[in-house]
């Protein structure tokens, strides 16, 4: 997994409630496929959204645009960033090795409490963390308008393998 491990581990060693989605749940589901950074959905509750702001300062993980991270814990901040900017996610990624990338979902129909009924407890390197069921990842990729050339061979792995 190379530089996801270090981030999930620290996020599990810091008791940050998170769901793993996207290309890292895809590879984790079988697919063979590189992918260049983590998305996750963060339970947004202040104590674990601080935790998880914590985390990426202790990982030198920066926000891709000039805001303070502590911007997140505002629901106000977040619904301008989704409603104004468009925004689907918040990214932290390192300045040295931009292959250290995090984004957190910051949608409705991408958040925790929506994802969790739909995932499922793996072992990632001995750390036991949620991913994205199968059923759910492929119903997200569907989704996306136009599918990028990665998203159709993820969508044809998860259809194939199915449950």
């Amino acid at each position: 997994m190379g530089p996801y491990t270090e981030i999930i581990k620290a996020l599990s060693d810091a008791h940050v409630d998170f769901i793993i989605g996207g290309g890292v749940a895809c590879v984790l589901h079988g697919v063979e496929r590189v992918t260049m950074d983590i998305d996750l959905s963060v339970h947004m509750t202040p104590e674990n959204l601080g935790r998880f702001i914590d985390v990426m300062a202790a990982l030198k993980l920066k926000p891709r645009v000039p805001i303070s991270p502590a911007a997140l814990l505002d629901p106000g901040f977040i619904r301008m960033m989704i409603e104004e900017k468009h925004a689907l996610v918040f990214s932290f990624l390192d300045p040295d090795r931009p292959i250290r990338h995090v984004d957190m979902f910051l949608v409705a129909d991408l958040a925790y409490e929506s994802l969790l009924p739909d995932s499922d407890q793996v072992e990632v390197e001995g750390i036991s963390v949620r991913i994205i069921n199968r059923r759910r990842l492929l119903a997200i990729k569907l989704a996306i308008t136009p599918p990028r050339p990665k998203d159709t061979l993820d969508i044809e792995f998860l259809r194939r393998y199915e449950s």
